[in-house]
């Protein structure tokens, strides 16, 4: 999970190819991942098959008034570290300078706990991830105004 925490006014810019920050890893009692904060990297600690859905706030910026389909989108990949090996992803046109609410799921399997993965912006130009900020919110928790969630939920072994 990442949230929001008010510090730019248009979002936090990531740039084509590079990944989303992850920052908090909530409701782990099976010990099932890792997450490595400083890399924005998950690992699994068990090698089977996992169900991932992610939510992700974003937008891009347009140079002008005119809706451009080359570049007026949001593309995103839940892949491994480093690769072209993308297990899953989702595009959203933008067509206004206005974050939407992203979707993705898919399921993998982890052959090897040393395997690690990364959501990552696969769109030709930076994606701004943007969300009220929780200041203005009556709550002042976090779960509010998240920038990206990703649920992963443990599928098991093939045969068991």
């Amino acid at each position: 999970m990442t949230f929001n925490d008010g510090i730019s006014s248009e979002g936090i810019p990531i740039p084509s190819d590079e990944r989303l920050p992850m920052d908090r890893l909530e409701l782990d009692i099976s010990d099932i991942m890792t997450l490595d904060t400083n890399e924005d990297a998950l690992q699994f600690n068990i090698a089977e098959y996992y169900k991932i859905t992610f939510t992700v706030s974003a937008y891009t910026k347009q140079e002008n008034t005119i809706f451009d389909e080359t570049k007026d989108f949001v593309t995103l990949g839940f892949r491994l570290v480093d690769t072209d090996d993308i297990f899953f992803g989702t595009s959203e046109w933008i067509y206004y300078e206005e974050a939407t609410q992203i979707i993705g799921q898919g399921i993998i399997s982890v052959p090897s706990i040393a395997s690690a993965f990364e959501l990552v912006n696969l769109s030709p130009q930076t994606i701004y991830l943007s969300t009220p900020n929780l200041k203005y919110i009556s709550s002042g928790s976090y779960f509010t105004n998240y920038l990206i969630t990703i649920v992963i939920e443990y599928l098991g072994r093939q045969g068991a």
